[in-house]
């Protein structure tokens, strides 16, 4: 045998053993089974679609609301005013603050009860300081009275504020309403009342989709009017024109939320299903809704309406809102992809038994690109069980192979 040929066989001869050595040390990676949770969701921008009734001026001027934003109103009670013409601007500002503090010394008395273990605790204070000022009085340190005298003053303004017998500039709750009735017969011949026509929300965020987003024409859109949304200006109501509104009251009972999405992630939502709705910008506060409408497919897409009664706080401010479809939820043993074998047919994954590879049939639930959920079941023979040790990435792997 030459020389050559001999120098030939025995590099082939190390390669094979490379080989074989790479194939016996490459390392098997693991994950342990635990029980877990996968949500086929989609991602939408949608709008918020409520009974919205608007209050007009038929004049000219500057406005000024009357309760506050997102304060609940009675049918007929006055929710703001519009003054006509030139009126004094200082005034005017005068009987805003004033109505503030109105409305704020009228909310901590209706809040008293609620605050009564606040005043107990200043109580506690005060009879503190009362005591200490006995305790100065005798031992003849008269310097540190003038201290203890301002530290029961800031306590007796607390019990006063919280109790509703004094608001932020000092004044009583009957002292501002005379207030407030001074600077209104300054300009009362200048001024147009404008009341509640129906019980509701206040709000005097105008958008300019009140009448777009109505409950009345759901049955009505389409995906091409929801593509359009975006282009609509927004209006201001800081300045009054005649025949445009100022402010509108809202039915929080029931509302509902409209979006645009393709028809082949529709699946498997239906008219009359219940979904999960999460709301991102709302600090992912999530809600049941049920499906009302779907509208006829343009280019594809369709637009899908659900309806709700649960209450949110902030609601009433928003319109377009970003939102996250639940369609469904899974849970059971959530396992990586990567551990997904089909051997002889059969979907499964292989386990580390006693440093042995064993095959596991499993039944997929649903999976994304990352993890799977599949069917716990421990009833069965040969099934996985909480805690197994499931290859995620080993070579030529195979049933019965020793691993380790």
């Amino acid at each position: 045998m030459s020389k050559f040929i001999k120098i030939v066989l025995a590099g082939v001869v190390l390669l094979y053993g490379w080989c074989l050595y790479i194939y016996l040390n490459t390392p098997v990676r693991t994950e342990i089974v635990k029980h877990g949770m996968l949500e086929d969701v989609e991602n939408v921008d949608a709008y918020v679609i409520r009974e919205e009734k608007l209050l007009y001026s038929n004049v000219a001027g500057s406005f000024d609301g009357i309760a506050r934003e997102g304060e609940r109103v009675a049918k007929g009670a006055k929710v703001a005013t519009v003054y006509k013409g030139q009126v004094d601007e200082k005034i005017q500002e005068e009987l805003k603050k004033v109505n503030e503090r109105i409305a704020e010394v009228s909310s901590n008395q209706g809040k008293s009860s609620i605050f009564s273990k606040d005043i107990e605790k200043l109580e506690i204070q005060m009879n503190a300081k009362v005591n200490d000022i006995i305790n100065i009085s005798a031992s003849g340190k008269a310097d540190k009275l003038s201290q203890i005298k301002a530290d029961m003053n800031k306590i007796l303004d607390k019990m006063l504020v919280i109790s509703g017998e004094k608001g932020a500039s000092g004044n009583n709750l009957e002292a501002l309403k005379k207030e407030r009735d001074k600077y209104e017969e300054q300009i009362q011949s200048n001024k147009i009342d404008l009341s509640a026509e129906a019980s509701g929300v206040i709000s005097y965020n105008i958008d300019g989709m009140e009448q777009i987003l109505n409950p009345e024409k759901i049955n009505e859109y389409m995906p091409s009017h929801f593509a359009n949304l975006d282009n609509i200006p927004l209006s201001n109501n800081s300045e009054v024109k005649p025949g445009q509104p100022v402010a509108k009251i809202i039915n929080n009972f029931e509302w509902y939320v409209g979006f645009l999405i393709e028809v082949k992630k529709m699946y498997p939502l239906n008219l009359g299903d219940r979904v999960d709705i999460r709301f991102r910008d709302l600090d992912n506060t999530t809600i049941n809704a049920d499906i009302i409408y779907i509208s006829p497919e343009e280019d594809g897409k369709v637009v899908v309406v659900a309806s709700s009664n649960k209450y949110i706080e902030s609601m009433h401010e928003i319109r377009k809102v970003d939102c996250d479809i639940i369609k469904q939820s899974y849970s059971g043993f959530k396992i990586p992809v990567s551990a997904i074998r089909v051997k002889d047919g059969k979907t499964g994954v292989y386990i580390v038994k006693e440093r042995v590879a064993r095959f596991r049939e499993i039944e997929i639930l649903y999976k994304n690109n990352d993890f799977a959920i599949i069917r716990e079941n421990n009833m069965k023979d040969n099934s996985v069980l909480l805690y197994d040790e499931v290859i995620v990435k080993s070579n030529n792997i195979e049933d019965g192979k020793l691993i380790r």
